[in-house]
């Protein structure tokens, strides 16, 4: 399986030794580049990339905003920041970042790097050929990427900055704004209460819990949520309209 590489640094010496060192890599397709940015943002709008390589202090858009743009684009994307600030390290990892590496960089490293973010998305890839085609749901934990079903998910939970995930198999913690993962849920997915988004699907019941909220069970699981009273209407509306499709 032919990975796809976009390389984004402003420095063309940096970007040149880049592309030389991934050329030599077996099984990558093709390497493209930008030299801010604000041009990876476009490439990435236009074209599919596996992996990008990207430094951080750039003209126009930095790379850590680049990389919030580009997760929303695509969040498949792996990204390897390469640069020679230390102190946004933290940043990058926010952004659910593969690596982050330091310039002067060791080839070995970077090479390093590639082959492992290459056997993470071959694995991917091939996972997906044999799902059935089953929509996913990827978020990151730890530098570890989780790959769900969205069939499997029963519901997400907000506490503070943490999102918990909960499926038959899971429950794991990670970071990433509800209006973010909203963007990357299928129809069947409602946000039933400032701390919730639900898997209508999975609905059993719901009852009154206190002067503001109901109470929503799950089929098969001991799982609760909270729906909001001023999103009774709209959710119950939702949860017949979903199942009349499915009848």
């Amino acid at each position: 399986m032919g990975i796809n590489v976009l390389i984004c640094d402003d420095d063309k010496i940096v970007r040149n030794h880049i592309v030389k060192v991934a050329s030599k890599i077996k099984d990558i397709e093709f390497i493209k580049t930008a030299e801010n940015g604000l041009e990876a943002v476009q490439r990435i709008k236009k074209g599919k990339f596996d992996i990008l390589i990207m430094d951080v202090d750039m003209p126009q858009k930095n790379g850590i905003d680049a990389a919030k743009d580009i997760f929303k684009i695509n969040p498949d994307v792996y990204i390897i920041f390469v640069t020679g600030f230390r102190e946004y390290a933290l940043d990058a990892f926010d952004v659910y970042s593969f690596d982050y590496i330091l310039k002067p960089f060791n080839e070995k490293r970077l090479v390093s790097t590639l082959e492992k973010a290459m056997k993470e998305i071959n694995l991917k890839k091939h996972a997906k050929e044999n799902s059935n085609n089953e929509e996913k749901f990827i978020f990151k934990k730890d530098r570890k990427r989780y790959i769900v079903n969205l069939n499997d998910i029963y519901m997400f939970e907000k506490n503070a900055r943490v999102t918990r995930i909960y499926t038959s198999e899971i429950q794991e913690d990670f970071y990433e704004s509800f209006y973010d993962i909203e963007e990357r849920l299928s129809s069947n997915f409602f946000r039933s209460h400032k701390s919730f988004i639900v898997n209508i699907d999975k609905v059993s019941e719901i009852v009154p819990y206190n002067k503001t909220s109901f109470e929503v069970s799950f089929k098969e699981s001991e799982l609760k949520a909270l729906l909001s009273k001023k999103n009774e209407i709209k959710f119950l509306n939702e949860l017949y309209l979903h199942k009349k499709k499915v009848i």
